[in-house]
């Protein structure tokens, strides 16, 4: 899907550090118009009895990820909701760094589809997940950025 991000990696990371409580469990590494690849950990995850990386920790660097992707592709839109999300996991994943790789595979009007896959240290695909974000409308979108750079002025 050919679309040109709106926003750079540091751009992203300051808005990420502005609307997202605990953000900075989450670096983002880079941009690349569709694509967004961030690792997180090791200390901001959440283990499971038998030292792996548990599942809601890798789902929510893969939500999280894929959050981004479409705001680096649509701008900030504070009410775009994940809507539903299938998630697969394919091997226990090593404690370390989850590195997540999501790229927008489908951007329309009012919603956008992202793949997310996660990583763990050794490199081994441990996730997949197909993520489905409900946007708001254009005019809304246009309105809220209109807003923000009137307080931004201020």
């Amino acid at each position: 899907m050919p679309s040109r991000a709106v926003m750079s990696v540091d751009e992203a990371r300051a808005w990420l550090a502005e609307v997202i409580s605990g953000a900075e469990r989450l670096r983002l590494e880079s941009v690349d118009d569709d694509r967004v690849v961030a690792v997180t950990g090791p200390d901001c995850l959440e283990l499971r009895l038998d030292g792996t990386i548990s599942g809601p920790a890798m789902f929510w660097a893969m939500d999280l990820t894929g959050f981004v992707a479409v705001t680096v592709l649509i701008g900030p839109a504070p009410a775009m909701v994940l809507a539903h999300s299938s998630i697969s996991f394919l091997e226990p994943a090593e404690p370390g760094e989850l590195r997540v790789t999501a790229e927008v595979i489908k951007l329309a009007s009012r919603s956008a589809v992202v793949q997310a896959r996660a990583s763990d240290r050794r490199g081994t695909l441990v996730a997949a997940s197909t993520l489905h974000f409900a946007l708001p409308s254009r005019a809304t979108r246009a309105a809220l950025r209109a807003e923000q750079a009137v307080r931004a002025g201020s």
